[in-house]
């Protein structure tokens, strides 16, 4: 078995429309996959909610609050906050199920295909542009590539390096959250490769308990990377919404 095969898109439904190719593949059912687990275990520990919260009810209020607080209101504000909570909440639920579903054996990882990452940079890119505009016009703009505090000579340096910085913002996101997961699960996958390389028992003794010392370490890489995902989507709008310049 060669290393990456796990990385190849495999079509399990061949659909065609129109001439256009929308064919599931192994990545479309992980997607939806994490997106059922997740909704599953989110509808089970937010029903029958109570006023004096059970351990359920709980963990579901713990993971709003540090959305909310560490998320948005760190990055955006209290007062503009509120509206951007369903945005960088559903990223990064979004993240984190797609980072953990390639863990499950014979799953696909959605986000180590450079495709989910820069659809996402793309939706938050488009997302601080527009808003951007819409609170501040085209001037908001102006005033992001050419700050009012430089010199108008200094424009043909400072334009080209701030939008430069602005295509650069999306791109970050998706080269690091892509790099990441390919890298984590590639290693894993190289050591699982070993015992079948060798066929030897001996190799299994040390690689076995390695790989689920890189496995565990995996899961907090996907939770951290989904943190940081989130949290620069958050900054990104928070500069559109109060610019520094």
């Amino acid at each position: 078995m060669h290393v990456l095969e796990h990385f190849h898109l495999k079509v399990i439904m061949p659909i065609e429309v129109f001439g256009i190719d929308i064919s599931i593949t192994n990545l479309t059912l992980s997607m939806f996959a994490a997106a059922a687990i997740f909704l599953t275990l989110f509808i089970i520990l937010a029903s029958k909610p109570k006023i004096v919260p059970g351990k359920r009810q709980v963990m579901i209020e713990m993971m709003l609050v540090f959305i909310k607080r560490n998320l948005v209101y760190n990055m955006i504000g209290k007062k503009e906050g509120d509206r951007w909570v369903p945005l960088i909440g559903g990223i990064f639920i979004f993240v984190l199920a797609n980072n953990l579903i390639g863990l499950i054996p014979g799953a696909y990882t959605p986000t180590s295909n450079p495709m989910v990452p820069v659809t996402l940079a793309i939706i938050v890119f488009l997302t601080v542009q527009i808003t951007n505009l819409r609170m501040h016009g085209f001037k908001g703009i102006i005033r992001t590539l050419a700050p009012a505090a430089v010199p108008p000579w200094m424009y043909v340096i400072v334009v080209p390096i701030e939008a430069i910085s602005m295509i650069a913002k999306p791109f970050s996101l998706f080269i690091r959250l892509t790099a990441n997961m390919l890298a984590g699960h590639i290693i894993i996958f190289v050591l699982l490769g070993l015992i079948l390389y060798f066929k030897s028992y001996f190799i299994a003794i040390p690689v076995v308990p390695f790989t689920v010392i890189m496995t565990i370490f995996e899961i907090f890489v996907s939770a951290v990377q989904a943190y940081i995902f989130a949290v620069l989507s958050a900054m990104y709008v928070g500069e559109a919404v109060r610019p520094k310049h």
